[in-house]
C-alpha cells in the first residue's frame, strides 16, 4: 500500500525493499541494530530485535514503502523509530501518558483564545525547519553516520546517548556535529542571499 501523500512512481516496489533488507552490508546491519538497541525500551516493550523483525513484517506486506528519494537505512531508521512509539510497544504508563497529554477539553467559550497554529511566524519557522532537515537529509544521503546523527538530534539526543546512537566516540561525534554545523552555516547564508534578492 503506499503513502497516500507520495505517487507510486516515487516509491521503491516491496519486493526489490525486501531484497535490500535480506542483503544488507553488514555495516549497514550493525548500524540498524544500534539505532534499535538506542529505542528499544525507552518507555516501550519491545527488544531490538522485536523492532527489526516488526520493521521487516511491515515493509514486506507494503505497510511502510521505501521513498526512492531516501537511502535503505535512513528509512529503516524511520521505521523502527515509529514503532518504539507503537501501541503495541507501549508501556501502560507511556499509555496513560499520552492520554493526559494529547487531550485537553475546550469549552466553547475559551475557543477565541486558542490561538491557530497555522497562521503567523511559527507556522512559518516550522516551515522553514523542516525545509532545513528535508535538505539535510538529501544532502546526507548515502552517509550512515550523518544519518544517524540527524535522527538523533531530531529526537533531542546529546552526548552519551548520541555516542551510542552512532557508535562512536565524543572525538569523532565532535567531528560529525561540526560538518553539520558547517553546512546548516552554508544553507543560512544561502537563504539570507534568497531573501536579500527578493
Amino acid at each position: 500500500m503506499a503513502s497516500p501523500d507520495v505517487p507510486e512512481e516515487l516509491l521503491h516496489d516491496v519486493e526489490e525493499t525486501v531484497e535490500t533488507f535480506r542483503n544488507l552490508p553488514e555495516r549497514d546491519k550493525a548500524n540498524l541494530m544500534r539505532a534499535a538497541q538506542f529505542l528499544a525500551g525507552r518507555g516501550n516493550l519491545a527488544s531490538p530485535e522485536e523492532l527489526l523483525s516488526e520493521a521487516f513484517i511491515r515493509i514486506a506486506d507494503g505497510r511502510r514503502r521505501w521513498k526512492k528519494s531516501e537511502t535503505f537505512p535512513f528509512f529503516v531508521g524511520g521505521v523502527l523509530k515509529s514503532l518504539a512509539s507503537d501501541r503495541m510497544f507501549l508501556t501502560d504508563e507511556s499509555k496513560v501518558k499520552r492520554l493526559k497529554q494529547g487531550f485537553d477539553v475546550v469549552s466553547s467559550d475559551d475557543e477565541h483564545k486558542i490561538s491557530d497554529s497555522a497562521d503567523g511566524k511559527l507556522a512559518a519557522k516550522k516551515g522553514l525547519i523542516e525545509l532545513a532537515i528535508r535538505h539535510l537529509e538529501v544532502h546526507y544521503a548515502g552517509d550512515e553516520e550523518m544519518e544517524l546523527l540527524l535522527m538523533g538530534i531530531q529526537d533531542g539526543l546529546i552526548g552519551q546517548d548520541l555516542q551510542d546512537l552512532l557508535g562512536v566516540d565524543a572525538k569523532r561525534l565532535e567531528a560529525l556535529r561540526t560538518r553539520l554545523n558547517r553546512q546548516v552555516d552554508k544553507m543560512a547564508e544561502t537563504f539570507k542571499e534568497k531573501e536579500g534578492a527578493s
